[in-house]
Order: C-alpha cells, then structure tokens, then sequence
C-alpha cells in the first residue's frame, strides 16, 4: 500500500494562501488560514518563502478587513515573518504599509494595536531603513503618545518602551549617523523616567533598560534628566520599593535582577552628571 505523502510546508502555506485569496471565505476559514500562516512562517526559509509564493500581498490585504481579528492575525503574520529576518523586512517596507501598521496602533481593539506595534517592532529592529520609514511617518510621535498616557493597554505600553530602548541601541551601533532630536526631547524622557513610577515590575525593567541606552548617547543631557525629569529621585525611589520586594519570597529573585539594573543606570548617569558624588548604597 503506497505511503500516503504529508504536504510540504510550502504546500501549506500556498493552500493558506489561496484561501485568502478567496473573496467568499467565511470569517471562520479566513482566521485559521491566518492561524496557520503564523506557524508556517516561523521557520526562516519559510518566511522567506512567503512572498514566493503571493504571501506577503495575500497578507497585507487582511489589514484591511473589516473584522479585528483579521487585521490582528495579519498584522501578527508579518511581525512573526519579518523577525530578525532583513529579507523580509525589506519586502515588507517596499509594500509600503508602515503608515498603515502605526494607524492600526491606535486602534481600539486592544489585542489588533498589540500586534501593529509588534510587526511594527520586527519591521525596524537592526534595520535602519525601516528606522527612517518609521521616523517619515511620525512613528515616533506615537511612542510618545502611548508613552504619556496611561489608560493606554500595559501591554502595548511595555512593547512601546521596549521599542524606543531598541532604536537607541540602533542609534548607538551606528555612532556615525545623526543622534535624532526625538531622543534628547524633554517631554519624551520625562515620560520614560515616569514609567519607573508605574505598578507594573516588568515596564518598569523595560524603561530603565531603555534609559540605560538613552543615557548612552551624546546628545542626552544628564542634567536635563535631573531637573526636568528627576531621574535621580526616580531611581531612589525605585531603590527603596526593590529593597521591599527582594524581602517577599515570590519576587526577591526578580526584584534582585531588576535592582543591579538599576544600579546600573544610576551609575551611569552619576558619571555622566559628572558630580563626582557618592551614589547612594
């Protein structure tokens, strides 16, 4: 009896494919297409397969559904694909959609501008051409919106800090490019050291891991951070709070990493004020 043959992956992904094609689909079949495109393209030689194979342009039509979960899967599909991965990420900024994926984080449904803001994240991380595709579009201006507002979802707050510690880190690596003002704005630092306030242990590592970054670029100004947004009494504060926490069993291992973190950042930045003073112990 002849073995019965299992479809490639690629096989897989084309009939994924040509169900969103299909302009009768029912919302059911659409959402498992997109479901299994998700796990198909995890594999790098399968993301990279995806345009190939019509993918990319089957794709990006979904962000233009009217159902939010469509969009939020599509959306998901092409961050997971774009993934440390400058292949796709290229093809994906040569569609153009950039703009679309920052006016989708501004969505009211939560769980779609989750996922915008992370196919944003994979389509500019390490890739300087998607950075200035982001900076053209006022991607920037909507970090500083999540950032300032807290009724924003905690979620899309943590992946917007952790975005901007990205793109520092980029700026970094690439000392020879020009510091952007976006990153020595007073208001837009003021609103990452606020974050070390938020009750949430997890944003606050992610903005003193953005700040340690940000403290490392020459534009920033170390006294600008004091006066303006009192990051030295931000940190003592977070001081005290960490050396409660590491005294609860449940969070004293966590509490531990997160306070040598944040001594970091307080070392840094004394330096950098250049007071010659003793940082607090």
């Amino acid at each position: 009896m002849e073995k019965l043959k299992m479809p490639s992956d690629a096989e897989l992904m084309k009939i994924a494919i040509d169900d969103l094609n299909n302009s009768s689909l029912s919302l059911e079949d659409r959402l498992r297409a997109l479901e299994e495109l998700l796990t198909l393209v995890e594999p790098i030689d399968n993301a990279n397969d995806l345009n190939k194979l019509g993918g990319l342009a089957a794709v990006i039509r979904q962000l233009d559904n009217a159902e939010p979960d469509v969009r939020k899967l599509a959306a998901w599909v092409l961050g997971k694909a774009c993934q440390n991965n400058p292949v796709v990420q290229k093809q994906v900024l040569d569609f153009g959609i950039l703009a679309k994926l920052l006016e989708m984080v501004k969505s009211d449904a939560v769980e779609e501008a989750n996922k915008a803001l992370y196919a944003v994240s994979a389509l500019v991380r390490n890739n300087l051409n998607g950075q200035e595709y982001f900076y053209a579009e006022a991607g920037d201006l909507t970090l500083k919106d999540i950032l300032s507002n807290s009724t924003f979802d905690i979620r899309l707050r943590r992946k917007c800090v952790f975005l901007i510690g990205d793109l520092a880190e980029s700026q970094l690596q690439n000392a020879d490019q020009a510091e952007l003002p976006f990153f020595r704005d007073h208001v837009f630092l003021k609103a990452i050291v606020n974050l070390t306030s938020s009750n949430d242990l997890d944003l606050q590592e992610k903005a003193l891991a953005a700040i340690k970054s940000l403290l490392q670029l020459r534009t920033i100004d170390a006294s600008a951070l004091k006066d303006f947004c009192a990051l030295d009494k931000a940190l003592e504060r977070m001081r005290l709070q960490l050396q409660q926490l590491m005294e609860e069993e449940d969070q004293s291992d966590y509490a531990k990493d997160v306070e040598i973190l944040r001594r970091e950042v307080e070392l840094i930045f004394y330096k950098k004020l250049n007071k010659g003073i003793q940082v607090p112990t």
